[in-house]
């Protein structure tokens, strides 16, 4: 089989599973990093490629894109689409902070909110919400931030 077919066939039913509802994610870069690694490892099974063969990363994947880019993507995508649509009840939720209570002890967890703008590299979030307003800026601001050397 060539490798065009196992790579589409590997991103229509393996890639699609490990990632099913990867919008709503939020990963820390040890999170990340085991993506990454599950989805080299089934790449790899899914291509014939054996950890005795050694190759490298960069000739497996070649155009793939890795998980954790494509986790961006969509993330960064359903960010702007909520943004843009008022009448959806995540649209309040997408920039809340809660500006009282207390919170548990240890470090705390990564919100939604933090890891958008951890995405974007912007910390004010009146310039994200101005770049999600902008349908086209925003997407090609995705596409800028998402694609990394592998």
């Amino acid at each position: 089989m060539r490798r065009s077919c196992k790579v589409n066939l590997f991103r229509t039913t393996v890639e699609a599973i490990l990632l099913y509802g990867a919008e709503t994610w939020t990963l820390t870069a040890s999170l990340e990093k085991r993506l990454d690694g599950c989805h080299s490892n089934m790449l790899r099974m899914a291509l014939g490629i054996n950890w005795w063969d050694k190759v490298r990363n960069e000739d497996v994947y070649q155009n793939i894109p890795r998980a954790s880019e494509t986790v961006r993507a969509r993330r960064l995508r359903l960010a702007g689409h909520i943004q843009r649509h008022p009448e959806l009840t995540a649209h309040q939720l997408l920039f809340w902070e809660p500006d009282r209570g207390n919170r548990s002890r240890g470090r705390p967890q990564k919100t939604f909110l933090k890891q958008i703008r951890d995405d974007t590299g912007l910390a004010s979030d009146n310039e994200i919400k101005e770049l999600m307003q902008n349908r086209e800026l925003w997407r090609t601001d995705i596409v800028a931030r998402t694609r990394k050397p592998p």
